[in-house]
């Protein structure tokens, strides 16, 4: 007893390091994918007939706006400028999400519950509220357990769809070799929910978002070809599939002005569409620019921009329509891409 009291200082650095050590191991050891009910929709109707419509949108978890730059893309900063920003980026993409609200299927990436890197705006709050009444999903692709507030991370997908019937499922993607800051590890997957077509068939629709900065797109590569390959099993089954989201790679560069020096670039590989086997296809707007860099602050006609976001459809599905609607990239360094299929 006499030397417990003699080095108290000593058993709490123990204590602390002891808890540190805790929470490092259960952070790096926690790699499991599971699909959280946000909403449950009560006036949801069954899909009639062979179209539907998705809305698909990264909102860059609140913080990625026009003021903001971005560390990993070249910036200077790791956080958004202030808790001000986040809250104006979360309205004008909650008064956005209102619109898609007459869309079967919403895909977003990135969407988040307070944390640091939100400034403590619960982000998919927001989203979720603008989509009420729908019903809604949210699986984590990045998710510290057991931390305090000021360092819990929750990011990931988001799903919302008015459809009778759906349900969803995980189909995991491979993982890149780091973790972030050596702890956390990126959960890379696809939430796909199945829809029953009243009267026969079914449509598999995946909300996916591809690593951004795996050298050589290489683990990229990887997770296209693992999605493809799940999508291509579907389809053999007689699903209609369509895959949408962020790929992380160039269908298309507009012709725009830009000022942005080729070393930010270093992220942009062209999308492999030799990966696509006969008759599948990507759909996305070729004239509107979907993504911006994120090496400063947006001014127009000086980020670089282009085309990463939209879709890939199996054979059996037809593009009605597709449009990328241009928010001058004032909340998110993402816009969002709406579309129309038709089940052939």
């Amino acid at each position: 007893m006499g030397g417990l009291k003699r080095h108290p200082a000593a058993i709490i650095a123990g204590l602390i390091i002891a808890a540190i050590a805790f929470f490092v191991y259960v952070n790096m050891m926690s790699t499991d994918v599971s699909i959280e009910k946000t909403a449950r929709g009560k006036s949801l109707t069954p899909l009639r007939g062979g179209e539907i419509s998705l809305f698909a949108w990264n909102i860059g978890y609140g913080g990625l706006g026009a003021e903001s730059d971005f560390a990993a893309d070249g910036g200077k900063h790791l956080l958004p400028p202030s808790r001000a920003v986040v809250k104006k980026n979360l309205a004008g993409i909650t008064n956005e999400l209102a619109r898609a609200r007459n869309d079967d299927v919403v895909l977003i990436e990135e969407a988040a519950r307070s944390g640091f890197l939100t400034r403590g705006v619960n982000v998919l709050g927001g989203v979720n509220k603008a989509l009420g009444g729908r019903d809604n999903a949210f699986s984590a692709v990045i998710r510290t357990r057991l931390m305090p507030p000021p360092l819990r991370l929750r990011h990931g997908l988001f799903t919302s769809t008015k459809l009778a019937g759906v349900k969803r499922e995980i189909v995991s993607l491979p993982l890149e070799p780091q973790r972030i800051m050596g702890l956390w590890r990126m959960r890379y997957h696809m939430q796909v929910l199945r829809i029953p077509i009243e009267g026969g068939g079914t449509w598999v629709i995946a909300a996916v978002h591809l690593s951004a900065f795996d050298k050589g797109a290489n683990v990229r590569l990887e997770q296209l070809r693992a999605a493809l390959s799940f999508a291509e099993a579907e389809y053999k089954k007689g699903a209609h599939v369509i895959l949408g989201g962020d790929w992380n790679y160039e269908f298309h560069r507009p012709d725009r002005p830009t000022t942005t020096e080729e070393k930010y670039l270093f992220w942009i590989h062209r999308f492999p569409f030799e990966e696509l086997k006969t008759g599948w296809r990507a759909v996305y707007d070729p004239d509107t620019p979907s993504v911006r860099t994120n090496e400063r602050p947006y001014h127009r006609n000086e980020n670089f921009t282009t085309v990463i976001d939209g879709f890939i459809v199996s054979p059996n599905v037809a593009p009605l329509s597709v449009k990328t609607t241009d928010l001058d990239f004032q909340f998110t360094d993402h816009q969002p891409v709406e579309a129309r299929f038709k089940a052939e």
